[in-house]
């Protein structure tokens, strides 16, 4: 936490998220990202070995985290490997119609934690509804700026649901999966192999980042502080 105070303010998850089912309803500014109890802890986290898809840390606050950093406690020989996406590059290939097409439009992010998970089973975009709003969706504009380079983010994950704000359901969608497509081209993917010790930090501003389902019975231990960002243009 020292180290990352240097490069901005810790992010403080909102109450209502749990990262285990004996944890505190609060969550510790370091958050335990694992499918096993540290021994340094002693509460048991969720087991957490599944896929996760490409995906941007808090894009359902108003103000999402500018970076992150992820330290590896422990970790099987084996993997899995982390992946993260350049969001730049990856709008910067799209064709001139798509760039032309996407100009302007804001996208809602939801985030299903809580009740959401029970009340909506599937997106709300395929089932061709709308979602209610509360203090867990926000919304973003599709291509947002960065705040300190000012180049062009296309800023969209494949791993929550989404929706494009004043836009046909159908169509809304259609889009959505083709720029999520787009998003998992191998040449804009960095790939890190991770060795006990490794520290990484992350512009999460610019990058949505994923891994692939692992042994579950594998001991992988990682600890992450998130630095507050600002709200996306």
């Amino acid at each position: 936490m020292d180290f990352a105070n240097y490069f901005g303010d810790i992010l403080q998850q909102p109450a209502y998220i749990k990262k285990g089912e004996t944890e505190p309803y609060l969550p510790p500014l370091v958050l335990t990202l694992a499918n096993a109890a540290s021994e340094e802890s002693s509460v048991n986290v969720a087991p957490n070995y599944r896929e996760l898809l490409p995906h941007i840390d808090h894009d359902w606050l108003p103000t999402p985290s500018s970076g992150s950093f992820l330290y590896g406690v422990e970790l099987p020989e084996n993997g899995p490997d982390t992946y993260w996406v350049n969001l730049i590059q990856a709008y910067e290939e799209l064709d001139d119609l798509t760039k032309q097409q996407i100009t302007g439009l804001q996208v809602r992010h939801f985030n299903f934690y809580g009740k959401y998970r029970d009340e909506y089973p599937e997106p709300a975009y395929a089932a061709g509804r709308s979602v209610k709003p509360d203090e867990r969706v926000a919304t973003h504009p599709l291509v947002r700026s960065h705040p300190d380079t000012g180049k062009k983010v296309l800023f969209l994950n494949a791993a929550s649901e989404v929706d494009i704000v004043d836009y046909d359901l159908v169509e809304g969608a259609k889009l959505i999966e083709r720029l999520r497509e787009h998003i998992k081209q191998p040449h804009f993917v960095y790939q890190h192999h991770w060795s006990k010790g490794d520290l990484l930090y992350w512009d999460n501003q610019a990058t949505a980042h994923y891994r692939p389902e692992f042994n579950a019975n594998a001991t992988r231990i990682l600890k992450r502080v998130s630095i507050r960002g600002s709200r996306p243009f």
